[in-house]
């Protein structure tokens, strides 16, 4: 009797074994494809986004950009600081922009845009304007200077102008009796020449135009082109 009663509790045991190895393969099953939906989701919604970020680089890239405008002003003839003599500065300015509407606005407040160019300009030395830097920072200054006239904020023009190198003294001896005179003093008299400094050799980059400091703005005047620019 006894004997049936295992036989039947074994055959239980081996029939429980089974449901609950099905039940354990279930559950894993289940949790992997979870984890697979959960990573393939992730992996859709990151291609979509990407898909969508390049076509809205492409379609930036594909829309035309406004052509640049070039509004010339009138010819400034000035007054440069006195070095040598009397000398007359005539140059030509003209603005490039990719504003349609700035024109206008350039023309509306051109008074007072001429009135401070016109100080700027007569405080300049004929020295300071002969070498390409000294060139590139009147530009930059007449850029900043517009800007600020037309509202814009943009960033001050570095210093570009180079140190100013101090004056040689020549010592002079004393005039003496002896024959010879003034003549003969200067003679014996010590002198240093003053020697320039070199100069750094221009490349064509030097004429590029600099590069913009606001971001790449195209907001107000981005740059200042010299038509003319006569020292004499």
């Amino acid at each position: 009797m006894s004997t049936k009663k295992d036989d039947k509790k074994a055959s239980a045991e081996v029939e429980e074994v089974p449901r609950k190895s099905k039940k354990t393969l279930i559950l894993i099953i289940a949790a992997v494809l979870v984890v697979l939906a959960a990573g393939g989701g992730a992996a859709w919604f990151f291609l979509v986004k990407n898909k969508a970020h390049a076509e809205e680089n492409k379609k930036k890239s594909s829309e035309p950009t406004a052509p640049a405008l070039f509004v010339p002003l009138d010819r400034f003839t000035v007054n440069l600081v006195q070095e040598q003599g009397d000398q007359v500065m005539q140059l030509g300015i003209t603005l490039k922009t990719y504003d349609p509407e700035l024109e206008e606005k350039i023309k509306k407040e051109m008074p007072e845009i001429r009135s401070r160019l016109l100080e700027l300009l007569s405080s300049k030395r004929a020295s300071e304007l002969q070498t390409l830097q000294g060139k590139k920072r009147l530009a930059a200054e007449i850029l900043y200077l517009t800007n600020k006239i037309l509202g814009f904020k943009k960033t001050p023009p570095p210093d570009l102008s180079p140190p100013v190198a101090p004056v040689a003294q020549t010592p002079v001896a004393p005039v003496s009796g002896s024959s010879g005179g003034l003549s003969a003093a200067l003679q014996q008299a010590d002198v240093n020449p003053v020697v320039p400094a070199p100069q750094k050799p221009v490349s064509v980059k030097d004429f590029l135009p600099e590069p913009n400091e606001d971001g790449g703005s195209r907001d107000g005047v981005v740059d200042v082109l010299f038509t003319d620019f006569i020292i004499q």
